[in-house]
């Protein structure tokens, strides 16, 4: 798995995750993962739609939370034009800048991007929004309290964490 020069896991970010954090106006809690350096293809961009969510991703594009990245290497582009015939775009760009470049996934598709991933890479490679949780909460940037009032507002959203309790996955 890919690092930056500082130690920092390279994430490229999907739509499905990114839209947890964009709903609940939380974009700084990927920020402060010191752990992930996160990026979002400009594919993934043009499939956030609502304004609110727009402004928000503009903003963590702004601000350093996320870097925006095209896909100009043609082994990438191949492999996007492939991928393009099972998946949607923005999952498409992820996939093959992540098996290209060897980065982690984030991602919270259940379907065939997930499996596509885990084939392709490996589990380790797949950050989903739990996993980033968990990650927020061992850095000490969120509490497990906050932590299972995002999996509320999520819920409330049609966003259904099925992980026990984060308080139990601290143990």
């Amino acid at each position: 798995m890919k690092r930056t020069p500082d130690g920092r896991i390279l994430i490229v970010a999907d739509t499905s995750f990114l839209v947890n954090f964009l709903h609940l106006n939380r974009m700084d809690l990927l920020g402060d993962l010191g752990l992930y350096a996160f990026h979002v293809p400009n594919h993934v961009i043009a499939e956030v739609k609502y304004d609110e969510q727009r402004t928000r991703l503009n903003a963590a594009i702004d601000g350093g939370i996320l870097t925006e990245l095209e896909i100009t290497d043609q082994v990438e582009i191949a492999l996007y034009a492939d991928l393009r015939r099972f998946l949607g775009d923005g999952e498409s760009a992820c996939l093959s800048v992540a098996v290209t470049r060897r980065w982690a996934v984030a991602a919270d598709e259940k379907g065939r991007l997930r499996r596509e991933i885990v084939a392709r890479l490996g589990e380790t490679y797949l950050l989903n929004t739990p996993g980033a949780l968990v990650a927020a909460l061992r850095a000490g940037i969120l509490s497990v309290s906050e932590a299972e009032d995002i999996r509320r507002e999520l819920a409330r959203r049609r966003f259904v964490m099925k992980v026990p309790p984060f308080g139990d996955l601290l143990r």
